[in-house]
This record gives structure tokens, sequence and C-alpha cells, in this order.
């Protein structure tokens, strides 16, 4: 990393005039105004190799710079793909003033998930940089970019859309890896502007030949200039060989050919130029460009074995052909394609020796093995043990951060192995793990299964192993496929009885998602005692946590907390980078379950905290993944999808884009419903149509009910029954297999859909269903409160009703205490409108201050005949919400808090601070207040604050 921090960038090459490109100039020139205003914008310019692209990099840096604008200028090379953040560093270290002091780094480098916490340092520090100015970010070559780069470029661009930051990017059409094509497309999904460069038209290349030629060309010229396909670089060489090599003549002010030649194609142009270059001069191209895009030359010195003033005459010679360029002490290629033309020329056998030959100088002076993993892999052969320990020391080394590129070397690795090495099992187990983190879960599954089918190359522990850790990575895409690889690990005959137990207790635990819970709970119960028997009390709290999962789902909630409490004290003993699921988490979702909400809060704020503290990334991201849930249940809605929104984001920039988990789609969801977010809604439309289609039971069924609850918002009572199958509904005993819904609070929520439905007998069994509950946990009185409430709304029996709201007043759910309320109001109004209005008030009270405008808009309209005038029912509904919807009283309290913060100078991370919540956090309530406000920067902000202090009210 040091040394990607002190690698200078190219400078500005300054070129003939550009032409051609006029209209993608006009795009850029467009962004660099708008960043002038305090807006910022993102542009990906893409085009096949020698389309142009590195020079309209060049000229967006040189226009920045004549408008003052701060710029930051990098790009990745093929070389680099091993190098953490290596495009991003360089570019942020690059310039008179760089962003970045490689200082800042040191006390990241101890740290899991590093890149992680050196991508929010570059987000503070860019987030400083705005307020002198705006900033351009300039990013060539994105295809060669590493994973934890292409992260920084998915999430920088969003988290400071405010800020007044121009983005450019480069990337070729062309040959991208997978994860650069879907950031490609991320970023122009999200607002970003895409110019795609295709050939020169006639005129502009008429204007180059002219520029080049110095006169008009005539129709010949342009003849043999059409068949360089509109490619700049292309007809620059073209033009360029024609003038040198007196291929035309300027005769009555046109250029003319001299006579009939056939156009060099752009390698054989390359090997002319080589030819004319003493053999010094040549040798120190061919072994540059075996190296990469750049090399410094005193490295080279080394590799001809030559003194270094020898090299001053041959660098010129190397300058004066323009196949390179210096800078700072570093020669680069002037472009891919020549370095690539170069490469061509020198025989197979002999890039391999230079390149070895120039890993070993590197590592010599202390370069990370991981900065030339890729020549390394490039340079090995079959049988090179030293090249399989190096490499698997950088496989080590980019695991956590970049598996993709981890993955490639340890299949690079493997293949020099040989087939009895007794090292085979192990870097077969840990090539399945890196390619399925990586994405290539088909290549995975593909390497694992030939290695159970060769006979003698897994012996039986290796074999029960590899099955362990394809059913923890399948755990995190698929529990159909994470139960399959359990069940085959477990039936392994020959494993060690350990072994065993840790396989057992993990099925049991994907079982509780992928499965039967009578099966999970067998499974845990056989997991617990092999565990017993062999001393791993790893498998123990594993199978125990599952078990106390089976008894919560199978509703005696008594047996779910008194297991979970001998997990956790058992896991105080434990690594806990041996359990697959923490005790600890799932104790704390029972706590909100149980109606302890608040104090659920406050233990995930409490461990969001602790891993921030120890640079826990993943921990804090899961921590903030379940106080997004735990907040929906406290009833504080706003900070409920703030948090979810800010865990989106998180996830980013930890690496998991695929990050679907329920409890963060469905709280989204609920929030939409419970505020009458119809863009919200809209969105829980697609996320539970996607999780009815999860291959796990416990997926399908949060989104069955997340969808029939939408319908039911939507008025169609009927269709949300349907989305609903008795199959999965209810059970034939006291304990349920697969209740739903899944949170018992809801029960009466499915009844009054099965009454608007018309369907009694289906909300009967619902009652029946919370009766049962109830009976089964008489020490919990929410699940008592469900029961009436459910029970209340089937008779419609206002007594029933407000002995509910009376059980419901110890929970820390006030939806559900404003739920039961309304009910008991609306009862009520039919005998004692007194009555009834005192507990629709009180109803109205608890859904405002939770933010459920959608909810307190219908008791207000409850409220409205009886000649009640309140806060909410003052003017029409319809006309509220409109009015809402916009301008500074739009903002909640929580938005206003955090653009006050904002306005006066404090960025993300101090907000963060202040209010004690992750700054993605703060950057969603950000993002929200732009889009209500109608703005696109913090400039705008600031303004606006001002007027209402100025004003003398805000709300909030």
């Amino acid at each position: 990393m040091e040394q990607m921090l002190v690698r200078p960038v190219r400078p500005v090459q300054v070129g003939p005039v550009l032409r051609g490109r006029e209209r993608e100039l006009g795009v850029l020139t467009g962004l660099l105004e708008r960043a002038g205003r305090g807006a910022g914008g993102l542009l990906v310019i893409e085009g096949p190799p020698g389309s142009g692209k590195t020079r309209l990099i060049e000229e967006a840096q040189r226009a920045a710079e004549r408008r003052g604008v701060r710029v930051f200028r990098g790009g990745a090379d093929p070389e680099g793909r091993t190098v953490l953040l290596g495009p991003v560093l360089r570019a942020f270290a690059s310039g008179s003033e760089p962003l970045l002091d490689e200082r800042q780094f040191a006390e990241f480098a101890h740290l899991p998930n590093q890149d992680f916490w050196i991508l929010q340092e570059i987000r503070e520090q860019l987030e400083r940089a705005t307020t002198a100015g705006p900033v351009a970010v300039l990013v060539d070559d994105v295809q060669w970019c590493d994973e934890s780069s292409l992260r920084a470029l998915r999430s920088l661009p969003e988290a400071l859309a405010g800020h007044p930051v121009v983005w450019v990017l480069a990337t070729r059409t062309a040959g991208l890896s997978r994860p650069a094509r879907a950031t490609v497309a991320r970023l122009v999904r999200d607002g970003g502007r895409s110019l795609r460069l295709g050939p020169l038209d006639g005129s502009a290349i008429r204007e180059l030949a002219r520029d080049t030629l110095g006169a008009e060309p005539d129709d010949a010229v342009l003849e043999l200039a059409a068949q360089a396909e509109g490619k700049p670089l292309l007809l620059r060489e073209l033009f360029e060989g024609l003038r040198d090599e007196g291929g035309v003549a300027v005769r009555s002010g046109r250029a003319r050919l001299t006579g009939p030649r056939i156009p060099q194609r752009f390698e054989e142009s390359v090997r002319q130029r080589l030819s004319h270059l003493s053999p010094l001069a040549r040798d120190f191209a061919e072994v540059a460009s075996v190296l990469g895009r750049s090399c410094s030359v005193d490295l080279m010195v080394e590799l001809l074995g030559v003194p270094p003033g020898s090299l001053v005459e041959p660098l010129r010679e190397v300058l004066a052909a323009e196949l390179m360029v210096e800078t700072d002490g570093r020669m680069t290629f002037r472009h891919d394609l020549v370095r690539e033309a170069i490469v061509a020329l020198a025989p197979a056998a002999r890039r391999r020796w230079l390149r070895r030959r120039a890993v070993d100088l590197q590592l010599a002076r202390g370069v990370p093995v991981t900065d030339v993993a890729v020549l390394l892999a490039e340079s090995a052969g079959p049988g090179d043990d030293a090249s399989v320990e190096l490499l698997t020391r950088a496989v080590a080394e980019l695991a956590g951060r970049a598996p993709a590129a981890a993955a490639e070397l340890s299949t690079r690795a493997l293949r020099l192995l040989a087939d009895d090495d007794t090292d085979r099992p192990r870097m077969i187990a840990e090539t399945v793990a890196l390619l399925w983190r990586g994405g290539a879960h088909a290549r995975a599954l593909e390497l694992a299964e030939s290695a159970f089918r060769a006979p003698g190359t897994l012996d039986p522990e290796s074999e029960a192993r590899l099955r362990l850790n394809l059913a923890g990575l399948a755990s995190q895409q698929s529990f159909t496929e994470a139960v399959r690889q359990g069940r085959l690990g477990a039936a392994v005959e020959g494993a060690s009885a350990g072994l065993r137990a840790d396989s057992l207790a993990l099925l049991a635990l994907n079982l509780t998602r992928g499965g039967t819970l009578d099966e999970a709970r067998r499974t845990a119960a056989d997991a617990r005692a092999l565990a017993q028997d062999s001393d791993r009390t790893a498998a123990e709290v594993t199978a125990l946590t599952a078990e106390s999962i089976v008894s919560f789902m199978q509703a005696d909630w008594q047996q779910a907390h008194d297991a979970v409490e001998r997990a956790v004290r058992l896991a105080q003993d434990v690594d806990p980078a041996e359990l697959p699921y923490k005790p600890g988490m799932w104790r704390i979702y029972l706590h909100s379950s149980a109606g302890n909400a608040q104090r659920a809060v406050d233990e995930a704020d409490e461990g969001i905290l602790f891993a921030r503290r120890h640079g826990q990334a993943a921990t804090m991201h899961f921590w903030a993944m379940s106080r997004a849930r735990f907040l929906l249940d406290a009833g504080r809605l706003e900070e409920s999808r703030a948090e979810a929104e800010g865990v989106v984001a998180m996830a980013e920039d930890l690496g998991s884009a695929d990050f679907t988990d329920t409890s963060v789609r469905y709280p989204l969801g609920i929030v939409a419903l419970h505020t009458g977010d119809r863009q919200g809604v809209r969105r829980a439309v697609r996320d539970a149509a996607e999780m009815m289609r999860d291959e796990s039971v416990f997926v399908r069924r949060f989104g069955s009910w997340l969808a029939a609850q939408v319908a039911d918002w939507q008025g169609d009572s009927g269709r949300a029954l349907e989305l609903m199958p008795r199959e999965t509904e209810f059970f034939d005993a006291v304990h349920p297999r697969f209740p739903v819904p899944l949170d018992p609070m809801d029960q009466p929520a499915f009844v009054r859909i099965a009454l608007r439905a018309g369907d009694r007998e289906r909300a009967a069994e619902a009652v029946e269903v919370a009766r049962l509950r109830a009976a089964a946990n008489p020490r919990f009185a929410g699940l008592a409160a469900a029961h009436a409430h459910a029970r209340g709304l089937l008779t419609d029996d206002a007594e029933l009703l407000a002995g509910a709201v009376q059980l419901h007043r110890g929970s820390q759910r006030p939806i559900a205490v404003a739920s039961a309320c309304e009910d008991v109001g609306r009862v009520l109004l039919k005998t004692s409108a007194a009555r009834g209005t005192r507990y629709l008030k009180e109803a109205l009270r608890l859904y405002e201050e939770c933010g459920a405008q959608w909810h307190a808009e219908r008791v207000a309209r409850r409220l409205a005949p009886a000649g009640n005038r309140t806060r909410s029912d003052r003017t029409k509904p319809a006309a509220r919400t409109q009015d809402r919807a916009t301008g500074w009283s739009s903002l909640s309290r929580g938005e206003v808090q955090v653009a006050r913060l904002v306005a006066g100078g404090a960025t993300n991370r101090e907000v963060a601070e202040q209010l004690f919540v992750s700054p993605h956090t703060v950057n969603t309530y950000v993002r929200r207040s732009f889009k209500k406000l109608g703005i696109t920067s913090r400039v705008e902000l600031v303004r606006m604050a001002m007027e209402q202090d100025r004003d003398g009210g805000a709300a909030g």
C-alpha cells in the first residue's frame, strides 16, 4: 500500500487539438460548471482500446484545472489487480495537494476489513476537501480495478452526491470482469451518465489529417484512413507514419500520397519504431513491456544488468519514439496498445523468465507479495514450490478484501501442485471458499465436486471439512444448498467426532431456514450430544442456538429463552470466529419479540459501538442490520428506515453487493406501509416478489406476509388472503411448524385481513393460533395481548379489545398499542362516542409519535364525523399529504436535526458521532432531505437552513 501512495500519476500530456469529441467535451464542461454551482455528477466514458478515453481524461483534468477545480487522477493496470485500493489511493495521492497521507493508514493496517475503514477515511477527507471548493476525481482503465477500488467507485459517488464532486471514469467496452461490469451498470443506473466513444466521423478524420500533415488531405489519403476504423490512435499512427516516412507530399495546398502504400497495422508500426532503436533501447522497451504499464528505472538497471549511466541515451530514444513517457523517475507506456504490441514480440519463455526475475528483485526490495502476485502467477510453472508458497502468502493477504482476485491466484497455485501433494486438500478447500465468496459459485461447486469424485484426492476428514465449509458458504446465498452440503458432510464415514459435531450443528442451524423444524430439532439434539462427547463447545453453542430458534418458531418461548441463555454462557469460552451465528444476537431478537424492543435497540447500540472501536466492520454491519428491525418494533419508523437504508450502503462498502437479507428489506417495506410512502411501497412489492421466489421457506414466508400486507394496504384484502396459503399458515397441534405471520404481534393484522376478505373461518383459525400461543407461554404478556386483540376483532368485542390495550401497555411496541386503541375506539363509537373518542385520540397520538402518518390520517377521518378537531385533521388528508411532500416543513424531526448540523459545516462522520449513528445512516437522512427539498447540493441546503432561521421557524 505504501508504494501505491507515493506512486505518481501521469501528468497532462498536451497534444494536438482534440477532434471529433466536441459533444463529449461539452458534457465534461457541463459537469464542471455544475460543480462550480455546488452540485456533483458522474460520467462513465466507454470505448474500445485506441478510441481516445485517456485523452478525454487528460482534457477533463486540463479543463478542471483552468476552472480552479482540485483534481485527483489515477488509473488501474492489469498487473495491479491484487493491490488493495490501488487506483483509488493513487488518485488521491496525486496532485500538488494530495488528499491522503500514508501515515493516516497506519492505524488501519492491523484491522480486518481494513479497506472498509480506509474508505471511510477517504470519504471523510473528500467531504472536507469540498468545503474549499469543487473537486474532480478522474480514474482511467476501470476494467482493471481491484475489487476494493470498484466498491469505492460504487459507494463514494452516492455517499458524496450532495457535494461538488465530479467523477469521470474511463473503461473499455469489452473484456470487463464481472465486478467491473456490475459497477459500471450500477453507476449509470443510479444517475450517472454514460458516453460511448464510437469511431471518428469523416469530418473529424479530415481535421485530424490536416493537423498532422499540415495540409488538406486528398481523397486517396482519406480512403487510406478509412482502414483505421475511425480510431484516433490508429489514425494518428497512420498520419504520422505517412508524414515521417515521406508517404505524402504537399502540392497546391493538398496532402497527396506519393505512391501506392499498404497501411501498416498498429503492431507493425510499433515494430518499425523498435527497429530504429539501438539494441539497449529495444531491450529496455521489451523488458519494460513485460513488467506492466510502468516501471522504475532503477529496477530496469538491475534487470538489464547495466550501469545506470548507460541508460541515459536509450531512454531518450524510447521517449523520442513516443513509445513511453517519463514521470518522476518512472517510465510509462504511452498507451496500453503500445505495450501489448511490444509484449507480443517477446518469446513466451523469455517473458516468463523476465517476470520471475522482476518478482524476485522486487521481493528482495521489500515490495509486498500482493503487489507482484499477478507477475508471479504468470511466470510460474508446474512443480514450482517456491512460487506456490509465495502465491499462498498473497492469497492469505488478499482473501479478506479481494476474494475474487485471491481465488484466481489460489486456482493458479493449485494447478502448480502435483496431484499427490499433501497440501492439495487444504488448498482445494481454500480455493473453493474464495471462489464462492468472489461470486463464482458454479466454479466453486465444480472444483469441490471434482475433488469429491477423484479417488484418493480427499481423505474422510478433508472431505467432511470441505463439505462443512461449503455449507457455511452456501448459507449466505442458498439455504437449500447449505442443507444439502450439510447432510452430505454429516454422512461422511471416518470423519472425527468433533468435525461431525460441527457439521451436524451447522446443519441444524440451516434447517431452521431451509428445511423442517422437526428435522432441525432432531439434528440439533444429535449435534449437542456428539459435541459434549467430543468436547466441541463451539458445536454445542451452535446446536443450542438452533434449538432455541426451533422452540421460538414452535411457540415454546420459555424453552427458546432457556436454550439461548445456556448458549450465551457457553459461548464465553469459545473463539467467536468458530461460531456461524452468535447466540447473543439471537437473544436480543427474542427480547424484541417479547416486547422489550428498546432493550434490544440499546444492546444493538452497544454492539455497534464495540465493533466500531475494535475495527470489526462486518460485526458492526450485522448489528446495524438488526437495529433496523428493533427500531421498527420500537415504533421509531423514521430511524428504522434510515438505519436500513444505511445498512444497504454499508453492505456495499463491505463488498456485500448482493445483500438480500430479509431483516432489512422487510422493515423497509413495513415502514413504507405505516408512513404511506408510495415509492417505498412500490419497492416493497418488488422485494416481496423476490423474497417469495427464494429457495428458503423461511424467506418465502417473510415475503408472502409482506406481499399480503401490501395488497391489503392497496385495498385488495382478497388478494392478500390468497398470498398466504393455508398449508404454510398454521398448524395441526399446539406447536406451529412455520407460523405466519412470523411476529405474533402481527396476528391481529391477519385476522383483520381475513375479516375484510369475508373469510371468518380463516380469521377464527388465526384466533385459535393466538390462543394456543398465549396458553403455552403464560409468562409473556405480549402473546396474551395478541390473542385478546385477535379475538376482540373476530367478535367485535370492545371489552376484549380494551383488555388487549391494557396488556400491551407493558410492552415497548407502541404501534401494537395504537392499533388496539384504534380498534377499541372504532367499536365503542357505536355505543359510547366519548369513550370511543378517547381511545381513538390515544391511537392518533401514538401513531403521530411513531411517524405512522398513514394510520394517523385514517384515525383522523374516524374522529372527524364526531366533531373532533385534532392536529392531524385540520386540513384534508390529501392536501396535507401533498403539502408535506416537499419543502422544509416536509422534513422529519431527524432530517431537520441532521440538516441543521450539516448546514453548520459538520461532515457526515461528525454528525454520526453526535447522533450515535453510522455515517451511512446520516447520508440516508441527507439524501431524503435533498429529495424533499428539491435540491442537489449542500450549498442549497445551507441557504435553505439560513432562510428558515431568518424567518424564525422550522419544522421539527
